[in-house]
């Protein structure tokens, strides 16, 4: 099974010296599932059931002893990873659409508070709702996607610039960008800091980064441990709001600062995740599909809550 692994340094300093934090718990025949929090449902209520499954899998976690870094250490293969984003299914795409939305005009006003300019660059944009609000708000636009039917529901839904490619494969020009946002990405990638190397080339001096990830300090993932929600096969880092700046810092990046933004969630969804830890949710699930009556209505109540809730947000400049 060493075939399907490989093994790296921390990916936030280099170093080579850590503890172990717990144990995989993928078996050989895991490996055979191609996606692990699946979003192949055949309609939007399961794509969202699948989209909203406790962690059941994950790799050994270590912590760097000289950063604090928190990292899966070995990891699959980077082409498998790969292989996995590109054919994920994102049929879960209009369940979360007015959360989402919601969520992307508040991360833009976010943005509208720090950048000095409007050429913005959305780094896994996902289904483009962040870009589109962008480019309401008179931003000129472009996303990368490595997910090819997100990057079609983007295209389709938006009529966004949106390149279903990885972002190592597309050489932009140096000091071209004045913004890029990696909104809950830096967790999937294999060599963060290689990434936020070459969006500190792209970007122009005095260009605003903006970068959010799964808080493995926050409240949810100290109740929850290993049953929260972000510890997942594919999710290779794990930071803090501490390591995510310091990886920031270590790419060349200066004034760090931790900010938030607001976020919405459905009473649907809430109570969906709710229901899935308490392993009820087979016999209720009816009730939440969004053909029903009470499933619309679930849908269309939204809680306000802060990012700092279950998020790192850092931002930097070039």
């Amino acid at each position: 099974m060493d075939s399907l692994f490989e093994y790296r340094n921390c990916p936030g300093c280099g170093q080579n010296d850590f503890e172990v934090l717990f144990e995989s718990n993928i078996k050989p025949d895991d490996f055979n599932v191609l996606f692990d929090y699946s979003m192949e449902g055949h309609d939007s209520q399961e794509g969202m059931e699948g989209y909203l499954v406790p962690g059941k899998e994950w790799g050994r976690h270590v912590r760097c002893k000289n950063c604090r870094l928190i990292y899966m250490n070995p990891m699959e293969k980077v082409s498998k990873t790969n292989e996995y984003y590109c054919k994920a299914k994102n049929t879960h795409a209009p369940t979360i659409r007015e959360c989402y939305l919601r969520i992307a005009k508040s991360q833009v006003r976010l943005i509208q508070k720090y950048a000095s300019g409007t050429n913005l660059l959305d780094i896994g944009c996902a289904q483009g709702f962040f870009l589109f609000s962008a480019s309401r708000a008179g931003y000129t636009t472009k996303g990368i996607e490595i997910s090819q039917d997100a990057a079609a529901y983007a295209i389709r839904e938006f009529g966004l610039d949106v390149k279903a490619k990885p972002f190592e494969e597309l050489r932009f020009p140096e000091n071209h960008f004045d913004v890029v946002t990696l909104w809950q990405v830096l967790e999937h990638v294999p060599y963060p800091l290689m990434m936020l190397k070459e969006v500190h080339r792209i970007l122009k001096p005095g260009g605003l980064v903006v970068a959010s990830t799964p808080n493995i300090e926050g409240i949810p993932a100290k109740i929850l441990r290993k049953r929260w929600w972000d510890i997942k096969r594919l999710h290779l880092n794990q930071f803090t709001t501490k390591t995510l700046a310091d990886i920031l810092q270590n790419a060349g990046f200066k004034n760090m600062s931790a900010v938030s933004y607001r976020g919405f969630v459905s009473l649907s969804i809430l109570l969906t995740m709710t229901l899935k830890y308490l392993d009820a949710y087979e016999r209720l699930k009816a009730l939440f599909n969004p053909d029903h009556i009470l499933g619309k209505m679930l849908n269309k109540i939204m809680l306000i809550y802060s990012s700092r809730l279950n998020h790192c947000v850092v931002l930097g400049f070039k």
